[in-house]
């Protein structure tokens, strides 16, 4: 029983791909897919751009000119503030020995 019951839906199954024909396509189908390949490669800028910022070379160069911006400002902080300490510092000294009328003569003299 079982056996012809595997028969019957084996028989059903192939007589079930009697009926198929083939597949037609509607016209000039190839070409309207092309034009629309051709449109969408030309139209969309912005996936060319993505393409490119998406490869490694990109990231090393990119994160290279920050590292670089970064170097410098950091350098030019630490200048200035030197230069701003060692101007401080002068102006600090200088006031002082000016207020209280102190002279920078030494009892040295030079021959």
């Amino acid at each position: 029983m079982i056996q012809k019951n595997i028969q019957e839906k084996v028989e059903a199954t192939l007589h079930s791909i009697d009926g198929i024909t083939r597949a037609e396509i509607p016209a000039f189908f190839y070409t309207r897919v092309q034009a629309k390949l051709t449109n969408q490669a030309s139209s969309v800028w912005w996936q060319r751009l993505l393409v490119v910022a998406t490869k490694p070379i990109f990231y090393i160069a990119t994160l290279s000119v920050f590292l670089l911006l970064n170097i410098t400002v950091i350098t030019t902080i630490i200048k200035e503030k030197k230069l701003a300490t060692t101007i401080a510092e002068s102006t600090t000294i200088q006031g002082f020995a000016q207020e209280y009328n102190l002279s920078t003569t030494t009892i040295y003299t030079d021959k």
